[in-house]
């Protein structure tokens, strides 16, 4: 299924708005910023283009992703909701282990 630009631009209108409401100015900046898109601090940004439309929105996921589990979840489910191809690097699931089970494995 083919992503439209309105579906795409409406995609990152809500991620970029709830960025701004709960992380900051200063954050999203860095994140518009990072993946290609002109944002001012007012939430407003240049909408995506047509020629670069899949590789900026899969870079406005990621970087928003890396805020937090909460941040990853919401960029995740809003993909999932319009339609748009999650990236790769979120798909995998990470195994962390805490220090004690570290420590622990590294006694037997």
């Amino acid at each position: 299924m083919e992503v439209t630009l309105d579906t795409i631009n409406e995609f990152a209108s809500i991620l970029i708005k709830r960025g701004f409401g709960l992380y900051g100015d200063d954050k999203m900046m860095k994140i518009c910023q990072d993946s290609g898109i002109a944002c001012d601090t007012d939430g407003t940004f240049s909408h995506i283009t047509e020629e670069n439309k899949l590789e900026v929105i899969k870079e406005l996921i990621i970087n928003y992703a890396k805020f937090n589990l909460p941040a990853k979840m919401t960029s995740l489910v809003l993909a999932k909701k319009y339609g748009i191809p999650i990236p790769e690097e979120l798909k995998s699931k990470g195994k962390h282990k805490s220090k004690y089970r570290v420590k622990f494995e590294s006694i037997k």
